[in-house]
This record gives C-alpha cells, sequence and structure tokens, in this order.
C-alpha cells in the first residue's frame, strides 16, 4: 500500500498532522471538530488518498453518512491504485450496508492481493462466504485471519458459529467461543452464541443463563438475547414471569422478534 508521502513535503502543516487531529478529536467524541479537520486535510492536499480514506472510515463509522464514505473511498483509490486498506474498507461497507456481494467481494479479493497480510479482511471475506453458504471457503478464510493475528477475538467467534451451525462441531465451536470471550470478555456476541449452544446443544441452563446475561449487560438492545433468554426461563428455570419480562423486552426493541419466532 502506498501513501503517496511525496505529495505531502511541501506543507508546513502537513495533511497528515490534519488526520491526526481528527482521529483525537473522533475519539473524545467531537464529531465536528473531527470532520473539519479530515475535510481541511484533503483540503490542503486534495490527491493524498489517506486523507480520503480516513475521512471515510469517519463518514461510515460515526456519521453513518454511505454515500459520502463511498465517494471518498472512491477517491482514495482512484489517486492509489495500490491502497489496500481503502479497498478493505470500501468492500466492507459495501457488504454490510449496501448488500453489494459482488463488489464486497472484488474490493477484498484486490485488498488480499495488495496487503495478503490483513486478518481483518480474511475475516470479513470469510463472513460473506459463509452468507453465500460456501463454508470450505469461509473456513479457510477464519483459518488465514486467525494464523495472521493469533488474537483476533472476533474471527474466533466467527469460525465459532460456523463450526457450530453449519459443521455441528459441537466442541469445536465451544473451544473457539471460550478463546473468543478469552481474548475479549466484552464480546456480546460471542456470549450470546456460546449461551446458545449451552441451551441448546448441552442442556447447561445455568452456564447459558450466565452467558445471555452477560450479553445483555454488554448489549442492552439485543433483541435476540433476551428472547433466548426467556426461552431459556420459561422452558428450562420455571421462571415465567423472568421470561414474561424478557419477551416484552425483546418485543419492544424488536417488534417483529416474537412473531418471527413463532412463541
Amino acid at each position: 500500500m502506498s501513501d503517496r508521502s511525496s505529495e505531502r513535503g511541501s506543507y508546513l502543516i502537513t495533511p497528515d498532522s490534519y488526520i491526526a487531529i481528527g482521529n483525537r478529536q473522533s475519539q473524545i467524541g467531537n464529531e465536528r471538530g473531527a470532520l473539519a479537520a479530515y475535510d481541511r486535510a484533503v483540503g490542503i492536499a486534495p490527491g493524498y488518498a489517506r486523507a480520503y480514506n480516513y475521512r471515510g472510515s469517519f463518514k461510515y463509522a460515526k456519521l453513518r453518512n454511505i454515500q459520502g464514505a463511498i465517494a471518498d473511498f472512491d477517491s482514495a483509490v482512484h489517486y492509489d491504485p495500490d491502497y489496500a486498506v481503502a479497498y478493505a474498507n470500501r468492500g466492507l461497507l459495501r457488504y454490510q450496508q449496501l448488500g453489494d456481494i459482488p463488489g464486497a467481494l472484488a474490493d477484498l479479493n484486490l485488498a488480499i492481493l495488495l496487503d495478503p497480510l490483513d486478518a481483518s479482511v480474511y475475516n470479513t471475506r470469510g463472513l460473506i462466504k459463509y452468507e453465500l453458504g460456501d463454508i470450505e471457503y469461509a473456513l479457510a478464510d477464519y483459518d488465514l485471519a486467525i494464523s495472521l493475528d493469533p488474537n483476533f477475538a472476533a474471527v474466533y467467534n466467527c469460525r465459532g458459529l460456523l463450526k457450530n451451525v453449519k459443521l455441528m462441531d459441537i466442541a469445536g465451536a465451544l473451544a473457539d467461543y471460550d478463546k473468543a470471550i478469552d481474548l475479549d470478555p466484552h464480546l456480546s456476541e460471542a456470549l450470546y452464541n456460546r449461551g446458545t449452544l449451552k441451551h441448546k446443544e448441552l442442556g447447561d441452563a445455568d452456564g447459558a443463563l450466565a452467558d445471555y446475561d452477560k450479553a445483555i449487560l454488554l448489549a442492552p438492545c439485543m433483541a435476540a438475547a433476551y428472547l433466548v433468554r426467556g426461552l431459556l426461563k420459561r422452558d428450562k428455570l420455571d421462571d415465567l414471569l423472568g421470561a414474561s419480562i424478557d419477551f416484552t423486552r425483546a418485543g419492544e426493541i424488536d417488534p417483529q422478534i416474537i412473531e418471527r419466532s413463532h412463541l
């Protein structure tokens, strides 16, 4: 990946300085200040790909300005066709927000070609392959991501879900969920998934309840976690009042979830 650093040499205050200011302002929650700094970086170096990539990432993650983010990622790869991270970011956005699977895969494949050592890109591509039913290829991508970054908690959760749902490898799934939670105790999705495995596959009601409780504590708007905890309380723990409260809360967060679950 090239940042085309030669372009920035003539500036007393470099675009990278404004990018750093934007990053700091974003971290402290000053979105207006962050955007102004990123805009300034682009303004003083309109051909500097890195400035567009950072502004695009900010628009996507913080402002939910999807079209603005896409435009910035487009500019980043236009000015630097070898900028792997910008392709990866655009691919993630196309997958998560636009449902453009072919476009996302094209971007991710190119990002991997340009930088084959970025574990996060393999994880994203694995998620897409999983959704497409390409289980063997999804597993291969998750394995590659872990081989590149053994401390990447989220990919263990993704691989655990694949083993659990698609391969019926319960022991392997549990090991992956355990590893994900060991690396990141705040990973609510892994706690939810491990709780579901304990609930449905292992018959460990107490262990499942503990995981559901932690998942909800970390992600209090996760409707699915309230739903499954309610099912556990109703069917395994004889706690009908608690189940009713959980079902009500799940429905408040997602009005269609009860209907979809066919309770």
